[in-house]
């Protein structure tokens, strides 16, 4: 049975009810290196955002609370390790792909400053250091100009961001100077009921 702040997550190939959003989790690491502060982002081989630069990160797993998801996700896709104690929740995101609703995902947000081991190429994720001043949003999706900023700062948010006809595009996008659920990312609503 899952721990109060592990939200529910369909098996892995279910579909999601109507109107619901996979919960997913991102996590970016930030490190100062020849006096600059940088964040490590990645260039996606595979699945969901492939051939974009994307933050480390993927889908929950049953069971697993947000922060369980953003260590695992990590080690999988860097190499690097990160303690749970050492991450922060920044916020939530949502992203509401009108023209394909499989598509449609509530991310919470990590940060951490604290890691061991040096990033790695994996399957899915060719990792690099950008710095924070100077992301790459030639790369990125075009809904990360809207929130990313606020991650970048450090600042706690939390954003709705709806996708255009095309699922590429921002057809709106709302962002908030504050965050869902609690301090460690425990949901304060249902996950993969809807919104």
């Amino acid at each position: 049975m899952p721990s109060a702040s592990a939200p529910e997550v369909p098996a892995p190939g279910e579909p999601l009810p109507a109107g619901a959003f996979r919960p997913v989790v991102l996590c970016f690491l930030f490190r100062s290196a020849a006096g600059r502060r940088e964040v490590l982002l990645g260039l996606k081989h595979q699945g969901f955002g492939t051939g974009r630069i994307v933050a480390l990160g993927g889908k929950l797993e049953p069971g697993e609370t947000p922060a369980q998801a953003a260590v695992r996700e990590v080690a999988e896709e860097s190499g690097l390790l990160v303690e749970e104690a050492d991450l922060g929740f920044l916020g939530e995101v949502t992203w509401d792909f009108p023209a394909n609703p499989a598509w449609n995902m509530r991310a919470w947000i990590f940060t951490a400053d604290r890691f061991t081991g040096d990033a790695g190429l994996s399957d899915e994720i060719t990792p690099e250091w950008f710095p924070v001043t100077a992301p790459p949003w030639d790369g990125m999706w075009e809904d990360a100009a809207h929130w990313l900023p606020r991650v970048l700062a450090r600042e706690p948010f939390s954003a709705d961001i709806v996708l255009d006809a095309h699922s590429v595009g921002v057809a709106s996008a709302s962002v908030s100077p504050d965050r869902a659920g609690g301090t460690d990312g425990t949901p304060e609503r249902p996950i993969a009921q809807g919104t």
